[in-house]
Parts: structure tokens; C-alpha cells; sequence
């Protein structure tokens, strides 16, 4: 009686042990090949390799044990929205692609937009090899016992993940002949910015041609500037071709760099070209040579036509500054970009669209960077050597040229503008080292020497004379001075001739230097253009 048991009982642990592979006969492999990395705010990111021409996930199968198979579905889950389907965009939908032997018949059976679920029916009649022979078994080591496909055109909203990125794989049942090995596949690796730089500057081999200035009488003196833009990282900026699975055909558009302007006048126009010196990028404004910014008109977009995938390239943007004479006021110029064009991530029905553009990415602004410096019509003038100490004094003369025999704007002439003179002192210590330095405006109240109007300014074609000593008592200060000083004229074209006297038998002149704007042209770290 106790074998009985015994044998009665080994037979049913046989039968528990072996009744799930009666359910397990077609063993399946899901495979990445994922996209190496993605721009972090792309709302229609690739999940698959977009070097590799019709890249996507690899589905494969094989009968393990000949047995019927039922239909199923499996489910790939991404952790985002996905934001294209099997008819957007047209030319690059989500599709299966290659499907051979026993997955002859797979088919997309419906796409979750918001949940990101991708669902694919698994077929359950493997076609006979005649017509009208029905249904057949996968039979293991037979052309119907294996298979594969490829889930090809998935993007999804990038923006906010962290990498890598997975999804997640499953299957709606367990008893269907199907048993799945793989649970997570791979579709991004990495995120990054699109833009890694932006500054004043220039590509290698092309002219750096600085910041602009603009004066507040709304000409501008220095008309040109550059701008260099840098690639996040080597695939990160993609052609329309490069931006699809390249099947089929190119999407829309493909990356695009959006600049914004601030702080334009009113008066001041922006011409815009991107010249490009290398093999391997070319940019152009939506298939123009240029583009134009204006106060109306703050935004132009770069098409991206021509992009290496291997080469973190750059963008050399050159900008030429026409202005009339509105006149502005101080301040400055800036840019800031962003990787376009810009758009929401689903439609307003939480589907897929091309609204916008297709690729589409969230706004993520550089931070501004400065073009041009509207600056004070000023001439910036040096005196390197100025005394006033017992019977030695300093004589400064100081015109206001800008009055002159040429005819005004049309004649190449200046325009005839009045402006107060700002004066700081940098005095010399007895002992050696630098004093305390002190300084004034000329103005209504304060007005030394000859030649000032009154209320402080010096006329267009007038001179101001005027002693040293003078000068320091007008400062309030006492006692004597060597040193130099700084004359700040607020009109432009101003000259000075300075000379050291003691009125009798001495008298040395001593020179006047002009400045280019300091605004626009700082003193640290370059050469100054000096001249008299």
C-alpha cells in the first residue's frame, strides 16, 4: 500500500513538473539596439540607433517543443509618452518591419500615447506552406518554428527622463505556447543638451569679428560681430534623413537652432549668415542665405542641412548692425538659443502630430549672450601726465569738433551735439604709490576755466580752456598734483592739447590720448589702441 503512495505520488510531481512547458513552446528574445544618446528636452526622441537604417526592436523566436501556439499580445512599455504612431509622421510612422517565418502575420494592434504601451499581436495560425492548407504547428527545426521582426518608428518624450532608458516587455498571458526571456529592453543610453556652447567668437579658419557698438546717437561704429554655437554632442544636431529610421524617408524637419533676440532699438537692424568652412555641417535660415531681425521680428531659425553623427561640429553665426539715428539707450544687445522647433509633446486629443514641426523639442533657452554694447556718444581721452605743484602748472585745452565744414551726416560731417565733460583724477603719492583718486562733472554749478556753456556743457565748435589748479579746486580738493587723468568729453570727436608751464621761461606739451569705448572695447587682457 505505502508504494502505491509513493509511486502515485511521483507520478504527479512528474506531471506539475513537466505541465508548464506544455505551455511554453515558442521561447521569445526581445533586443535592443539602442540610440547612443538623445537631446535631453526632444519631445520625439528616437528609441533606436539613428545611424543604422531601419533600426528598432528585434523580436525573435524559435520553437523549443512542437505544440499549437494561440494569440497573444506583447506589450513594449516605455517609461514616456510616445509621441509617434503608425501614421505620424508619414514618412517615418511606428511599423513592423521584416517579419519572417512563424511572426509572418504580426501586426500593431494599438498604441497607448499617454502610457507609452506599444501593444503587438502575436499571431496565433502559423500559415501552412500551400495555400488553403490552414493552420499549422511551429515545429522545432522547421522554417515555421523560427522568426523575427522589427518594431520600427517608436519616439517618445524625452523630456524629463534621466538615462539609460528602458522599456519594459510582457506578455498578456502564459498560456499560449509563447514564454518570454527577456523582461526590459534598451532604447536610449544617454541624454544630453544640445547646445554645450554659445559665446562671442568664431570657427577655425573664419574672422572673429568681436562685439558691435552702437552709440546712443544711433550710429553704430563697430558693425559686426560672431557668435560661435557648439553641439551638445556628435549626433545631438541631425538632418531631416538623419533625423528618421531613413526607410522610408526624411521626417519634416530635422534639428533646428532657434535665436532670440532682446534689447534691440528701434532703428537697428540685424542681417544674420552662417558661413561654414567645414565639409561636414552646413546651416542656412529655412533655405535663405540670410535671415533679418529687427525690433518686430526678435526670432531667426537654422536649419540644420548637412550633419556629422561622429563629429561634435559648431555653428558660426556672423551678424552685420545697420542703424539710423534713433536714438537709443545705453544698454546691450544679447541672443539666447534653443534647440527647435518648439512644440508640445501630444496633440490636444493626446495624439501624435506634426503641429509644429516633427522633430519637436521643449524650450530650453541659453543664457543671453551679449552682441553689441549701446554706448554713450562719449570720447574717452588720457592725459598720462598732468602737474600742478609750486610755480609749474598744467594748461588743457578741449574742443568740441563736432561742428565742421564737411555738411553733416550726408557730407560725411559729425552732427553737431553738446555734452558736459566728466573728469577723474589719479594722483601720485610724495612717498611714491597711488593716492586717493576723486574726480567731478562739469556742470551748471561747476564750471572752471573758459569756454563752457552755463549749464556746463561745451557747445559743438566751442573750446574749453582751463588750468589744472583750477580743476582741483573744482574738486574740492587742496594742496598740489602729479599724476594723470581721465576726460570723459559726453559728445563725440572730442580733441585736447594739455601743456606744462611755469609761465616764464618753461613750457613742455604733454600729450592727449584717445580711447576706443572701454564699453566695447575693454582695457584687461588686450592691447590698447591709443592715438592722438
Amino acid at each position: 500500500m505505502k508504494s502505491k503512495f509513493v509511486f502515485g505520488l511521483l507520478a504527479m510531481m512528474l506531471v506539475l513538473a513537466l505541465a508548464p512547458s506544455s505551455f511554453a513552446q515558442v521561447n521569445l528574445q526581445v533586443f535592443g539596439n539602442p540610440s547612443d544618446q538623445e537631446i535631453t528636452t526632444n519631445r520625439t526622441a528616437q528609441t533606436a540607433d539613428p545611424k543604422s537604417s531601419g533600426a528598432g526592436i528585434l523580436v525573435s523566436g524559435s520553437a523549443i517543443a512542437t505544440a499549437p501556439v494561440t494569440q497573444t499580445s506583447l506589450f513594449v512599455d516605455y517609461p514616456a509618452n510616445v509621441t509617434s504612431s503608425t501614421g505620424v509622421p508619414s514618412t517615418d510612422p511606428v511599423r513592423i518591419e521584416g517579419a519572417t517565418g512563424l511572426f509572418a502575420g504580426v501586426t500593431i494592434s494599438s498604441i497607448n500615447y499617454v502610457t507609452g504601451v506599444v501593444e503587438i499581436t502575436l499571431p496565433g495560425c502559423i500559415p501552412g506552406a500551400a495555400p488553403g492548407t490552414g493552420c499549422v504547428t511551429p515545429t522545432v527545426g522547421s522554417p515555421n518554428g523560427t522568426g523575427s521582426f522589427r518594431l520600427v518608428g517608436v519616439r517618445i518624450d524625452a523630456n524629463g527622463l534621466t538615462a539609460p532608458v528602458s522599456a519594459a516587455v510582457s506578455l498578456n498571458s502564459s498560456s499560449n505556447n509563447y514564454i518570454l526571456s527577456t523582461t526590459t529592453v534598451p532604447v536610449i543610453n544617454a541624454v544630453g543638451s544640445g547646445i554645450a556652447t554659445i559665446g562671442i567668437g568664431s570657427r577655425t579658419g573664419v574672422t572673429n569679428l568681436g562685439t558691435a557698438t552702437i552709440l546712443t546717437t544711433g550710429t553704430a561704429t563697430d558693425t559686426s560681430a560672431s557668435l560661435i554655437i557648439g553641439e551638445g554632442f556628435a549626433s545631438a544636431w541631425r538632418t531631416s534623413a538623419q533625423s528618421s529610421t531613413q526607410s522610408l524617408g526624411p521626417v519634416p524637419n530635422g534639428t533646428q537652432i532657434r535665436l532670440t533676440f532682446a534689447g534691440v532699438p528701434t532703428g537697428v537692424t540685424i542681417t544674420l549668415t552662417t558661413p561654414s568652412n567645414s565639409p561636414t555641417l552646413g546651416t542656412n535660415f529655412a533655405g535663405l542665405g540670410t535671415a533679418t531681425i529687427t525690433p518686430t521680428a526678435l526670432t531667426a531659425t537654422i536649419d540644420v542641412i548637412n550633419s556629422s553623427l561622429t563629429t561634435t561640429e559648431t555653428i558660426q553665426v556672423n551678424m552685420a548692425f545697420s542703424s539710423t539715428a534713433t536714438p537709443p539707450a545705453i544698454g546691450s544687445i544679447t541672443m539666447s538659443a534653443t534647440v527647435a522647433p518648439i512644440g508640445a509633446a501630444l496633440a490636444g486629443n493626446l495624439t501624435p502630430t506634426t503641429l509644429d514641426g516633427f522633430v519637436k523639442f521643449a524650450q530650453a533657452e541659453t543664457a543671453p549672450t551679449t552682441i553689441a554694447n549701446i554706448v554713450a556718444a562719449s570720447t574717452t581721452l588720457l592725459m598720462p601726465f598732468a602737474v600742478s605743484d609750486g610755480a609749474y602748472d598744467t594748461g588743457i585745452s578741449l574742443a568740441n569738433t563736432t561742428a565742421d565744414p564737411f555738411g553733416g551726416a550726408t557730407g560725411g560731417g559729425a552732427a553737431p551735439s553738446a555734452g558736459t565733460v566728466r573728469l577723474d583724477f589719479f594722483p601720485r603719492l610724495a612717498t611714491g604709490g597711488a593716492g586717493t583718486t576723486f574726480g567731478f562733472t562739469t556742470s551748471a554749478t561747476v564750471r572752471p576755466g573758459i569756454g563752457l556753456s552755463s549749464d556746463g556743457t561745451l557747445a559743438a565748435g566751442a573750446t574749453w580752456t582751463v588750468l589744472l589748479s583750477q580743476l582741483i579746486t573744482a574738486a574740492g580738493q587742496t594742496g598740489g598734483f602729479t599724476g594723470y587723468v581721465f576726460i570723459q568729453a559726453n559728445f563725440l570727436d572730442a580733441h585736447g592739447a594739455p601743456f606744462v608751464s611755469d609761465f616764464r621761461n618753461f613750457t613742455s606739451f604733454t600729450p592727449m590720448l584717445i580711447l576706443p569705448p572701454p564699453l566695447g572695447n575693454p582695457r584687461s587682457g588686450v592691447t590698447e589702441q591709443l592715438h592722438f
